[in-house]
């Protein structure tokens, strides 16, 4: 039995600076791009380039400098890998019980997860990773189908690499919503948007293309994440120049504020975007929208931001827009606020296996938030000082709209190490302030695997629950392994007590895939625990191949490359990607299915050589 060592706040604190942000407010009116029925898409090439030598999100210059603090910090908070467990002497609330859980997207060439996941009232569900949509019925048991960014957008006509996708369930239209990015340079970034048009994500989505450089100064976006009010879906972003480090490359975090209901329809949507969003003259970076705790909420939207490069800091910045798009008199403020522990650079993650790479934990920004009672609950990766193990934060800002103040814990074991969370309500009214947190979890001694906690809102929590076990260590990257940069976890709106999540675990082949699990606050009838066997993991075969190429090729220098297919007349068959690949070596796949068998060749060009040249036999 596992049991946690909390840190028990001993005080609260908070600022009386509320700043009315001078934000720049920009509208855009954008068209339907297109209208794509899944079951029409009969071409799927799913190509992906995996950078193997960077295993940090943000550049060479910010894994070094982050490298430096968190090997500063191992100094001062090394690991103890203890063995045994502490017991929490506060009163624990029960741990969430485990129901029907599956596996969700398969390895796709690609680190981390980038996990998401929706699940609709009528039990649909849509989890996302890197570049992959994996839609399931959870009433039928019935797999709706598996299919790439690359070709759900494939009508966009861009070529560019899809990434960072984020879903999101609309209780109140019983509808999906589906973003992600297009392309790393300021000539290619986009944002696409994509609507359901009913409550089946299996049927048809409107498409949408929101600028990822909105000001045309030569920046990109990064790092989106969503959230939702009654009305609007909100959109956040980290715009970026090309070719540099996160220290040097950033420049802003933008807000895209959206009409959902004409996204919906398929008519025109109006889109607000909002920059220049600052707090003593610097950018308040990398906010996090806050969802709905029982429901989705509005007309405000909050976002929340703290000092997440920092290597302890005890900040957290409160960000208001306090009315819908269009509406006379919107503001914008930014509230400061200190919270009572300080949080801290999360260090790397241990797992098992003699000389194998430690999992990168990336910086401490909020991972995940939500609103109920006039409380935002939320969660990041943090340092255990006591063990030196990655941990996470949990705080909770209390009258939010009155005089907001903070309370906090840090949520250790001290065998385990747990980090990227997120979390839900789960509770059922004014007193209830229950929460689901769910994270990766590993060990020394554990492999990578998905876990959960429940948390009563008063600073207690339960023993952790095993969503997943891993099946061993992750051996992907030269360098230290990617953990995953964010997981997912939504309420489910029409089951008061339950909680969907999806995680990233590692399977018996050494790779990253996902986890979806059910969590109850209550004992679950009829629990279904099984490996989803509706399709196999694809086989890498360099040649010959049944489904999936895989090549790797070296760059010199950072510069936009074609990939194309050939058939033995040198015909074209199909330009799988161009876009700017980064420097170093770089693993490139892409789906053999749409291919007849045969004779072909992978022809990779830059603008100033040919790279590679190679036959494959597609049986």
């Amino acid at each position: 039995m596992k049991y946690f060592k909390i840190a028990v706040l001993s005080f609260i604190v908070t600022l009386t600076l509320n700043v009315t942000a001078q934000v720049k407010s920009t509208l855009f009116t954008i068209q339907k791009a297109a209208t794509v029925n899944v079951a029409d898409i009969k071409e799927d090439w799913n190509p992906v380039v995996q950078n193997i030598e960077m295993p940090t999100p943000d550049g060479k210059g910010e894994k070094n400098k982050l490298k430096a603090i968190k090997d500063s910090m191992s100094l001062v908070y090394p690991k103890k890998h203890l063995s045994t467990n502490q017991k929490s002497k506060m009163p624990a609330p029960p741990a969430p019980f485990l129901g029907q859980n599956l596996q969700g997207n398969l390895y796709n060439s690609s680190v981390p997860n980038d996990n998401d996941i929706a699940i609709s009232n009528g039990n649909k569900i849509v989890s996302v990773q890197n570049s992959t949509v994996f839609k399931f019925d959870m009433d039928t048991w019935t797999n709706l189908g598996y299919v790439s960014l690359g070709a759900f957008a494939s009508v966009l006509g861009n070529p560019e690499i899809k990434f960072d996708p984020k879903v999101i369930y609309d209780p109140n239209q019983d509808k999906f919503i589906l973003v992600f990015l297009n392309g790393f340079t300021d000539l290619t970034s986009s944002i696409t948007v994509a609507f359901s048009t009913s409550n089946d994500p299996a049927g048809s989505w409107n498409f949408y293309e929101l600028p990822g450089n909105p000001f045309s100064n030569g920046l990109w976006t990064d790092y989106p994440m969503m959230a939702m009010t009654d009305q609007e879906v909100f959109i956040t972003g980290n715009l970026l120049y090309p070719d540099s480090s996160w220290q040097t490359g950033f420049n802003e975090t933008i807000i895209w504020q959206v009409n959902k209901n004409s996204g919906y329809t398929g008519s025109s949507i109006q889109a607000l975007v909002h920059n220049n969003i600052t707090c003593v003259g610097k950018p308040v970076r990398n906010l996090c929208p806050v969802k709905g705790g029982l429901d989705s909420y509005g007309p405000d939207m909050n976002f929340l931001s703290n000092r997440n490069l920092d290597p302890q800091n005890d900040s957290i910045f409160l960000v208001n827009i306090n009315d819908t798009l269009g509406a006379p008199g919107q503001t914008i403020t930014v509230t400061p606020l200190i919270a009572p522990i300080t949080y801290y650079m999360a260090p790397p993650a241990a797992q098992p296996g003699t000389g194998v790479q430690l999992l990168e934990t990336n910086d401490s920004r909020v991972l995940g938030a939500f609103i109920e009672n006039d409380k935002i609950q939320y969660v990041h990766n943090c340092l255990d000082t006591a063990t030196g193990n990655c941990a996470v934060y949990h705080g909770i800002i209390h009258d939010i709209s009155s005089s907001p103040y903070i309370t906090a814990n840090i949520i250790s074991d001290t065998l385990l190490e747990i980090g990227y969370p997120n979390l839900s309500y789960a509770g059922s009214g004014t007193t209830d302030n229950t929460s689901i947190i769910s994270f990766d979890h590993t060990a020394l001694t554990v492999f990578p695997g998905v876990s959960a906690l429940t948390s009563d809102g008063l600073g207690n929590y339960s023993t952790i629950t095993t969503v997943k076990a891993g099946a061993s260590y992750y051996s992907i990257l030269s360098g230290n392994e990617r953990w995953g940069d964010y997981s997912g976890s939504q309420r489910k709106y029409n089951q008061p007590g339950r909680v969907w999540v999806n995680g990233m675990w590692a399977n018996a082949s050494k790779k990253n895939t996902t986890w979806i699990g059910e969590l109850s606050l209550s004992s679950l009838a009829g629990v279904n625990d099984q490996t989803n066997n509706s399709f196999n993991e694809m086989s890498l075969f360099p040649n010959p191949t049944a489904e999936l190429m895989n090549v790797t090729i070296t760059l010199e220098k950072s510069e936009i490359v074609e990939f194309q297919v050939v058939d033995i007349t040198g015909k074209l068959v199909k330009i799988l990607l161009i876009d700017k690949i980064k420097a170093g070596k770089n693993n490139f796949s892409f789906s053999t299915d749409p291919l007849a068998n045969g004779i072909y060749f992978l022809k990779v060009t830059s603008a100033s050589k040919e790279i590679l040249t190679q036959k494959f036999v597609k049986n």
